[in-house]
């Protein structure tokens, strides 16, 4: 692994020329017009003005966009992301130049030098949301103890598909030697993985953040002998065959160049055909190749192709040991974002061999 890797924080914004201030309640209208007209927005004088700013173009956007079908629901998505983004905030000293601001150590950790700087308000929700999960730990239903990810890394919401790996894995009677977890993000795989006696995991991710994060967090633990990182695409150094590779890839077709924890939720058109490729060659003859997957590409478009049905068919490397999958649980009563569609939404587990 890579020993002088530096955490990626949320890109400080330039500014090219002065832009209006927000400030007050009075002139929210204006503000938002500013914003639909591609006008930047300083937030001065307490956080909540920030917080205001939002939920109006939220609630002008909803108009346009009353989020019926899921590519309105990606549209509102895309439009929000936009404009919100024009809403801005100064950091001076690495601190907030608001009053009543949450403290926020990510500001100091990530953004050593220069110490002045200036975000949008939703990369500054996001650090703030961030430093809350990483400071108070979050609890994952298959895990004994809570994770604390680290900035810009990817974590688990939502956990029917860790539910079924974790019953697999109760079932799993195979060696338990050695494994691979390809795209390790929080490690909460191959914290499952030593949880079931596995005496060795090789981890991978994309992501610096994910490494330094689950480095940090195993620091001198036992966990930390068993569970190998390697900062690497895919398969990384790890080149050894092995009894059990495993997958949770992301699950929706990119529509966009990728970067960051994009990689986590989005996959591009070569992941998954190279994946195949090198874990052909890295899963022992008797070895199980595990992936945990979703039919949400398909419900958000028909035409997307299934990219493991696709390897099947298509690919002549391996064949289906075991199929499950599992309705996931109801959108909450509190959500805004009308999900209808989850209604038909299975996550999936998939163990293959070699053909």
């Amino acid at each position: 692994m890579e020993m002088d890797l530096k955490a990626v924080g949320p890109e400080s914004i330039k500014l090219k020329k002065n832009i209006d201030v927000f400030s007050d309640e009075a002139h929210i209208q204006q503000a938002v017009n500013n914003l639909l007209a591609g006008e930047n927005i300083m937030i001065e004088g307490v956080y909540s003005n920030g917080l205001l700013l939002l939920s109006e173009l939220r609630k002008h956007l909803s108009k346009t966009y009353p989020e019926q079908s899921f590519e309105e629901q990606r549209r509102f998505r895309q439009e929000y992301q936009k404009y919100s983004n024009q809403i801005l905030v100064t950091i001076k000293n690495n601190e907030l130049q608001l009053k009543k601001s949450p403290t926020i150590g990510w500001l100091k950790i990530l953004f050593p030098e220069p110490s002045d700087f200036i975000l949008s308000f939703p990369q500054i929700q996001g650090l703030n949301s961030s430093w809350q999960w990483y400071k108070k730990g979050v609890t994952v239903p298959v895990l004994r103890n809570k994770i604390h990810p680290y900035y810009g890394t990817y974590f688990p919401s939502r956990f029917e598909h860790l539910l079924l790996f974790d019953n697999w894995l109760k079932r799993y009677n195979g060696p338990k030697k050695t494994a691979i977890d390809v795209g390790t993000g929080s490690g909460v795989l191959s914290f499952q993985m030593m949880k079931y006696g596995f005496q060795k995991v090789f981890a991978t991710d994309t992501n610096p953040n994910a490494i330094i994060g689950l480095k940090e967090f195993m620091g001198t633990t036992k966990l930390s002998r068993k569970i190998e990182l390697d900062y690497a695409h895919l398969f990384g150094k790890w080149d050894k065959p092995t009894e059990l590779i495993v997958f949770n890839p992301p699950w929706l077709p990119e529509e966009r160049q990728l970067d960051g924890i994009d990689q986590a939720i989005y996959y591009d058109e070569k992941l998954f055909p190279d994946f195949f490729g090198e874990a052909k060659k890295r899963l022992l003859p008797d070895g199980k190749l595990v992936l945990l997957f979703s039919n949400l590409g398909q419900l958000s478009k028909t035409e997307n192709e299934h990219p493991i049905r696709k390897e099947l068919d298509e690919g002549g490397r391996f064949k289906v040991d075991l199929f499950l999958d599992k309705a996931v649980k109801k959108a909450s009563e509190k959500t805004t974002r009308n999900q209808f569609w989850r209604e038909k939404e299975k996550v999936e587990l998939w163990v293959l061999t070699h053909k």
